[in-house]
């Protein structure tokens, strides 16, 4: 019953709300926001968004969408510019200026480009916590687990790993949620096969483990530009790139930008 329940939450990228006032502040303020979203209880709501490079407009409809369903925080699922420079992370600010709710980015491979500027732009643009690309949070008895796909080229390894493994083994929130750039598992007729984590099978499947091990209820990633899911040893996969950017399916295949129900 519990796991019906999870996933059907999840389907949603919702959880039911409780009004309570939060602090915003500013959407740079990653590592205070960390702090404002503790005091969270159950039930309650989360937006989700991925790869808005390149799609003002839609974006910005898609933000408003999302705050008319009164989320407690937002995630994004990365490539939130087309490439690294000021010009773009100004607009990417301007357009985001109605986000009124603690905001946590994920790093894709937009943001970091084909060199380390576009990494240490993106580190500016934001106050992370201890200034790293990936990090975590609880709210409402919940885990919540950024990773850098980015910076293994579509792995997770080194420290990053020894940090995932320690930080999940630990926890004894009931729910725990990873979000991340790049999709373990794509559909079939994904243009970005072979460019995700599948292009390192044997880590992209001992990350699906330790997941597993660990009792992580879902998974979202971004950079295909579609939605889908799959459900993998009772972990939901999540794949939300629909954020502005141009759709890469038809709309029977999960080509569509969102969509909004009650659980």
């Amino acid at each position: 019953m519990k796991e019906k329940w999870v996933r059907k939450v999840l389907f949603f990228l919702s959880i039911l709300l409780i009004p309570c006032e939060i602090d915003a502040g500013s959407i740079r303020e990653v590592a205070l926001n960390v702090e404002r979203v503790r005091s969270i209880e159950p039930p309650f709501r989360f937006g989700v968004i991925g790869d808005s490079q390149g799609g003002e407009k839609v974006y910005a409809q898609l933000i408003q969408r999302i705050l008319g369903r009164s989320p407690r925080f937002l995630i994004h699922l990365g490539d939130m510019i087309t490439r690294p420079s000021e010009k773009e992370w100004k607009r990417f600010f301007e357009i985001s200026r109605p986000v009124n709710v603690p905001f946590f980015p994920v790093i894709g491979n937009h943001e970091t480009g084909k060199t380390h500027l576009g990494e240490e732009m993106y580190r500016k643009q934001f106050s992370l916590p201890e200034g790293k690309t990936y990090y975590t949070f609880r709210a409402g008895g919940g885990l919540f687990v950024i990773l850098d796909s980015e910076a293994g080229k579509g792995r997770i390894v080194d420290d990053q790993r020894s940090w995932l493994e320690k930080i999940l083994s630990s926890s004894e929130e009931r729910f725990k949620f990873v979000f991340l750039h790049r999709p373990l598992f794509l559909p079939i007729d994904s243009l970005k096969r072979g460019r995700a984590m599948d292009r390192y099978p044997l880590d992209r499947d001992e990350l699906h483990r330790i997941f597993l091990r660990n009792g992580v209820k879902a998974v979202f990633a971004g950079d295909d530009h579609r939605y889908d899911r799959i459900e993998k040893e009772k972990i939901l996969y999540l794949i939300s790139g629909g954020g502005g950017s141009p759709i890469y399916a038809f709309k029977d295949q999960g080509g569509f930008s969102i969509t909004f129900g009650s659980p």
